[in-house]
């Protein structure tokens, strides 16, 4: 009888053995960054909730809407809120996601005031990004029926959305303190994730 080429059983199920092991390691890596995705986007709206009430609790005004940073900063009258208490948009259902130095809005005027009191880092009136690189905006909208102040991210991954809104609220895009665009279910694409200013 001669040598036989090939593999036995034992070899090929070792080796079955050994790529279930890797693909096993690659789903709980894929895990492991699901959720660390999910936890820092909410991370960044406390962050940036606490960075609004310190702008509030130092000046006594929220950031956009403060009537006195021309007097406080010396800067162009124009960079002054109207001082009602909300951040003002140029549309009542939707918040500006390209800000300027040109946008002339309390919502773009958030961000300056919060520069101008260091409290966050960027230029001008530029939107700020979130996790994901899409831009962040916050304003006073009527969304779904509820008009409240809302901090958006936009260009979130629908399912990291609907994971957050899952874990923090009830999971539903229109309804809760965790909002979205569109429907979770809708496939492919970017959505916009709206938390309410609590």
């Amino acid at each position: 009888m001669g040598k036989r080429d090939g593999f036995t059983l034992v070899e090929l199920a070792i080796v079955l053995v050994i790529i279930g092991i890797i693909i096993g390691f690659i789903l709980k890596g894929q895990e492991l960054i699901r959720n660390a995705q999910i936890k820092r986007t909410y991370r960044m709206y406390l962050e940036l909730v606490a960075t609004l009430y310190s702008y509030h609790d130092r000046y006594g005004k929220l950031p956009g809407d403060d009537n006195r940073v021309s007097q406080r900063w010396g800067v162009d009258p124009l960079y002054n809120g109207d001082g009602d208490g909300r951040i003002e948009t140029a549309n009542p259902g939707a918040l500006n996601f390209n800000c300027t130095d040109a946008t002339n809005t309390e919502e773009c005027k958030v961000w300056q005031h919060l520069r101008l009191a260091e409290l966050i880092a960027g230029r001008g009136r530029e939107n700020p990004t979130n996790v994901f690189g899409g831009p962040v905006a916050v304003g006073y909208i009527t969304l779904q029926g509820v008009t409240f102040h809302w901090i958006a991210f936009d260009g979130v991954p629908p399912d990291i959305a609907r994971d957050v809104d899952l874990k923090y609220d009830d999971g539903l895009y229109n309804s809760g303190w965790i909002r979205a665009r569109n429907d979770y279910t809708l496939a492919g694409g970017e959505n916009t994730l709206y938390f309410k200013l609590k």
